[in-house]
């Protein structure tokens, strides 16, 4: 017997983040992918550790939410809408809840730190792969399985990190209004930044590119340039505001 972790950054679209704060029984993302060592294994469980909203002070995201494990991952609808369920689901492993009372010590109710943390013990969930070999894994000796998240709260990611700089060429540098909310205490190294919103010459959910320092409140430089021209008025989001760590016991 032993055990081992598993990161899991799901997915949620900068349109998403930005559209409003989500709603208890709204799709907080969609299925996101990952993989164990063949065989299956028992999920005893769950971390998640989750990004504040993108506000001064800033505000923490301590609400609970439902996690459902799948094995196909066939897409569950739209993202920050109620009623997500459009099609026949058959393929479910099982859920994990994570309440509100999850999230503890300096991250609990009472805080407010940049990143709230939840814990989940206890789980007793077996996860096994499909005798259709439909979620081999694309790593040799691993088999693919999927997780969806549903928001129980007034989760809220939304942001005021507005470019303030627009740029005539790519560039590594983002600079922002510094008025509404700071760099250091949204973004960390390896964040991926995506557009929360659409302004002439930029679309939404177009990726500028991975983290690589946060200079001051306000600048931050990416690992190349940006793969796309700076635009004053867009806002910015990490990708990734969700990270879960699955504890798995093989």
């Amino acid at each position: 017997m032993g055990y081992f972790t598993v990161e899991v950054k799901p997915l949620v679209p900068a349109s998403t983040q930005h559209a409003a704060a989500f709603t208890a029984g709204d799709l907080l993302f969609d299925w996101f992918g990952f993989e164990i060592p063949r065989g299956g294994a028992k999920l005893v469980g769950v971390t998640a550790l989750v990004r504040p909203k993108g506000d001064a002070g800033p505000t923490p995201n301590n609400f609970g939410f439902d996690l459902i494990f799948g094995k196909v991952g066939t897409s569950l609808g739209t993202g920050n809408a109620v009623g997500f369920l459009v099609t026949p689901q058959e393929d479910i492993l099982g859920s994990v809840n994570i309440a509100t009372s999850n999230f503890t010590g300096p991250d609990s109710a009472v805080s407010t730190s940049c990143t709230s943390v939840a814990s989940v013990s206890g789980v007793d969930m077996v996860i096994s792969p499909d005798v259709t070999a439909l979620n081999t894994g694309a790593n040799v000796g691993y088999d693919k399985f999927y997780v969806a998240g549903i928001a129980n709260g007034a989760i809220d990611l939304t942001s005021a990190i507005n470019i303030i700089a627009a740029d005539t060429a790519v560039d590594p540098t983002i600079t922002v209004d510094g008025t509404g909310a700071n760099l250091v205490e949204q973004f960390r190294v390896g964040d991926v930044i995506q557009l929360g919103n659409a302004v002439t010459g930029a679309a939404a959910d177009v990726v500028m590119g991975t983290v690589a320092s946060i200079t001051s409140a306000t600048a931050l430089e990416l690992t190349a340039n940006s793969a796309n021209v700076s635009k004053d008025g867009s806002i910015i989001y990490n990708q990734n505001p969700i990270k879960l760590l699955l504890h798995f016991e093989k």
